[in-house]
Order: C-alpha cells, then structure tokens, then sequence
C-alpha cells in the first residue's frame, strides 16, 4: 500500500506539469541560442576566407558620399598647409544628439575575450550609439576588416535593409540608419556615431560585431 497521501500525489503532479513547461521553455531557449551560435558561426566562417576585396559591400554604391565619409577632411582645407581640425568631423552629429538632454544615456564596455582589455565604453540611448575608443587604444581606420566588414558590410548592409523599408512604407527616410565616423589626419579612429540603429537586436549586433572586428584589428597592429 503507498505510503503516499493524496496531498502529496497531487503537490507531485503540479511539481510535473511545472516542470514539463519549464522544460519546454528551455527547449525553446536552446533551439533560439543554437540558432544565433549557427549564423554567428557562418558570419566568422565567410570572413575567415573571403579575402577583403570580396568584402566590398554593394550598399555602398547606394550613396557616393558613404566612401568618403570616413576618409580624413585634408582636400576640404585650403591651400596654406594647415592641419584640419579633427573635431568637425563629429561635429553636426554629436551636437545633434546633445540637443536632447531627456535621453538616458547607457554604457556598454566592449572588451576584449582573452583578457578582457577594454576597448571601448561604448555610449547609447534609444537612438543612437557612440563607440569611442579608450586612450590606449590605437586602431587605424585603413586596418582590416574596419571598412570592409563593419562599415561597408554591417553598417552599410542595415541601411540597405531600411531603404528596403522605405520603398515598402515601412519606414520614413529620417529614420534610416547613419553612421560618421572620426579619425584623425593620420587615420586613428577616435570614435563612431551611429543614429536611428533601430531594434534592440540591432544594437547587440553593432556591439558585438565592433568588439570582433577591434580584437582582429588589435591582433593585425600587434
């Protein structure tokens, strides 16, 4: 006879139907992080043997101007010699973004994976990111794969995406995703401002990817 009483079979059985959902959550979990592990895997695969003229990014055709925007400001100065001032390469956007003292700003530390050298404490609200490099950090906009995968790849593949969007009324064209960065005359990335970068999916990929591409520009300058 069981020694069990009916309180306690039916505690169990709520135990089990807990349990059963738990493990089908979890399932779910898995088979959404299994996925994201696959297309990441993919991404370092392609990269990894794709040489970099390969990586040229058709988006980029999609505005003339998009090559030239991460280029140094020397043609735009006058014919004294000058050194141009760096600082008015960042200077429309990130007064743009300071306008709008509401906005909450958030830090994200981009590190690096093996030692957890920081790169970056990167500064975002709901509509924009500004990823500026920490003091010790040098890292040249001409070292690959900063062109060819981040901005040309990633940054310029969103845009395309939100053109895409555009044509189909999906989304207006001030909230197309942009990007500036700043580099000085010498090509030392100092920061890169990305505004309208949209979903919060969005965000981790443009982390995510810059904390890859810096570790890989990091081990090129080494």
């Amino acid at each position: 006879m069981s020694s069990f009483s009916e309180d306690d079979i039916r505690r169990a059985a709520e135990v089990r139907e807990w349990l059963v959902k738990e493990v089908t959550n979890k399932k779910e979990e898995l088979d959404k992080l299994r996925n994201t592990l696959s297309i990441v895997d993919s991404l370092l695969k392609k990269t990894s043997f794709i040489s970099a003229l390969n990586l040229e990014s058709p988006a980029s055709n999609l505005k003339n101007k998009s090559t030239q925007q991460y280029q140094p400001l020397q043609e735009e100065e006058d014919t004294t010699h000058q050194k141009p001032k760096i600082n008015s390469v960042m200077k429309s956007p990130s007064d743009e973004y300071r306008k709008d003292e509401t906005q909450d700003v958030e830090i994200r530390p981009l590190k690096r994976a093996k030692d957890n050298l920081l790169i970056s404490n990167a500064e975002y609200t709901p509509t924009y990111v500004r990823i500026t490099l920490v003091g010790d950090i040098n890292l040249n906009i001409n070292t690959p794969p900063f062109k060819t995968f981040f901005l040309n790849r990633i940054l310029d593949g969103m845009r395309m995406k939100d053109r895409e969007k555009v044509q189909k009324g999906e989304l207006i064209e001030s909230e197309i995703i942009e990007y500036k960065v700043d580099n000085e005359e010498n090509g030392k990335i100092n920061s890169i401002m990305i505004s309208n970068y949209g979903e919060r999916e969005r965000l981790n990929e443009i982390f995510n990817t810059a904390t890859w591409v810096f570790t890989r520009m990091l081990e090129k300058g080494n």
